[in-house]
């Protein structure tokens, strides 16, 4: 039992993933179970649409194609909308949380929606950031670029950017 053990531990964790539509189910029921728990917060005689629950905008769920020979990612930003607390609790003027999701593992950071440039046959994955990241006002422009390495199945970024 213990050598069984030791070689689920030291197999990469993406032999276990789940698919990127699953991957993203959970984390949005995450997301929903929050929603979920201010709901049962809320005062009496307060009316409460009948749609209350988590909603996710059409535009917050995309891919982008992260290698030349066409792999595809689909990311996730949270800018979810619940009822009682809106975005307020998952974004804020650093962004939001965005999750990058590549054969079911998720790469999670904080910032802006991420898109990708495309130069000499290299894609860059380019992650916006607020201002603060780069060491200046929250409104100024700064991006953090990380790039997919195929051989190690793992994002390659300065201060490993995607955890």
């Amino acid at each position: 039992m213990r050598i069984l053990l030791t070689i689920l531990l030291i197999l990469p964790t993406h032999i276990f993933a789940a698919s990127n539509a699953e991957t993203v189910n959970q984390i949005v029921a995450k997301y929903s179970a929050q929603c979920d728990a201010k709901q049962d917060a809320v005062e009496y005689g307060e009316v409460i649409p009948e749609a209350a629950s988590l909603s996710v905008s059409d535009d917050s769920l995309y891919e982008i194609q992260i290698t030349a020979e066409g792999k595809k990612a689909t990311v996730l930003f949270a800018d979810f909308s619940c009822h009682t607390i809106g975005a307020s609790s998952w974004c804020g003027s650093s962004g939001c949380e965005v999750y990058i999701i590549v054969d079911g593992v998720s790469y999670q950071t904080r910032g802006w929606k991420p898109f990708t440039v495309t130069k000499s046959e290299e894609v860059f994955v380019m992650l916006p950031r607020s201002g603060g990241a780069c060491g200046t006002h929250n409104g100024a422009p700064c991006h953090a670029v990380t790039v997919w390495d195929e051989s190690e199945n793992t994002f390659n970024s300065i201060g490993g950017l995607l955890r």
